[in-house]
């Protein structure tokens, strides 16, 4: 996992509308210009916050990120028994 990555996507998707909407049309096409392993994109594609939380991602990226895909993070979190 390449922390660094997930986190300077997570930081651009924020911040890039272009990169929300490749992502809402096709998530693989939005992960290009990133380097990503195979994991990672299947996370982020399946919008599993609880994980990018376990692997130690900043919290408010991770906040924004599902806020702008609609994931309720908090549920997820303690469905996971993280909180």
């Amino acid at each position: 996992m390449s922390r660094r990555d997930l986190e300077r996507f997570l930081f651009r998707f924020d911040k890039e509308p272009d990169l929300q909407a490749a992502f809402a049309e096709a998530p693989e096409k939005a992960f290009i210009a990133f380097d990503l392993s195979e994991a990672e994109v299947a996370v982020l594609a399946a919008r599993d916050v609880a994980t990018l939380y376990e692997w130690g991602l900043h919290p408010l990226l991770i906040r924004n990120f599902a806020g702008t895909v609609g994931v309720r993070y908090v549920g997820e979190y303690r469905r996971r028994g993280l909180t």
